[in-house]
């Protein structure tokens, strides 16, 4: 009698747990291609958001560059020919001065919503190095003209000084926006590949990492 009760539930015990454990896999199955889909879009965002500020910081560079590689060619030729005699025509010859205002928001955004560790090591590392190099050239545009022509600093004996110091603040200067233009050119194919893997889910090649001999001057 037992044994015939045993073999009736039996086989329904276990057609229930087998379903139990199916829905329960089936359930975590759907919560993790939920959780992949939330993340694929999440990162989906920062790379579009990351093409639209890379591409017009490289607008800006590329604006500001031709103004001051003007302005430094004009100051190495009035410093060869030694013909700036006075303070304030020295300071009118530099007011054209424009380095570029970049933005760095994508950037930011990414770090504090944690939208990088989400991304592929190497284009992480492009970004990053990206970013590295734009921070540089904001902190050396930052203050470094109007430190040369502060009044402090600026006077009649140590004019010719203060044109050749400005001369070798702009080398740094242009060489630096070259770099970035150059930089932000890559930058822009290695998120438009990253974004076309997503949207496809096909496997690219990897995508190589900027590093700085890429972009050393001869």
């Amino acid at each position: 009698m037992a044994s015939k009760a045993l073999s009736t539930w039996l086989p329904q015990v276990i057609i229930e747990s087998v379903l139990i454990v199916v829905s329960i896999l089936v359930a975590l199955g759907l919560d993790e291609w939920r959780q992949k889909r939330e993340d694929e879009e999440f990162v989906r965002t920062a790379l579009s958001n990351f093409l639209i500020e890379v591409r017009e910081n490289k607008n800006r560079v590329e604006d500001a560059a031709p103004f001051n590689k003007g302005l430094r060619q004009v100051l190495s030729q009035h410093y060869l020919n030694d013909d700036i005699t006075t303070v304030d025509e020295f300071v009118n010859m530099v007011e054209i001065y424009s380095p570029a205002a970049l933005q760095s928001t994508a950037w930011d955004t990414a770090l504090a919503t944690g939208s990088l560790a989400k991304m592929e090591y190497n284009l992480v590392n492009a970004l990053s190095f990206t970013y590295s190099l734009q921070s540089r050239y904001d902190a050396t545009t930052h203050s470094g003209m109007s430190d040369l022509t502060s009044p402090q600093y600026l006077s009649e004996d140590n004019l010719k000084l203060a044109v050749y110091n400005s001369i070798r603040y702009l080398d740094q200067v242009t060489s630096m926006e070259t770099d970035l233009s150059i930089i932000y050119v890559e930058a822009a194919l290695a998120i438009q590949a990253a974004l076309r893997r997503l949207n496809t889910g096909e496997d690219d090649d990897a995508v190589e990492v900027l590093s700085q001999k890429d972009f050393a001057h001869p």
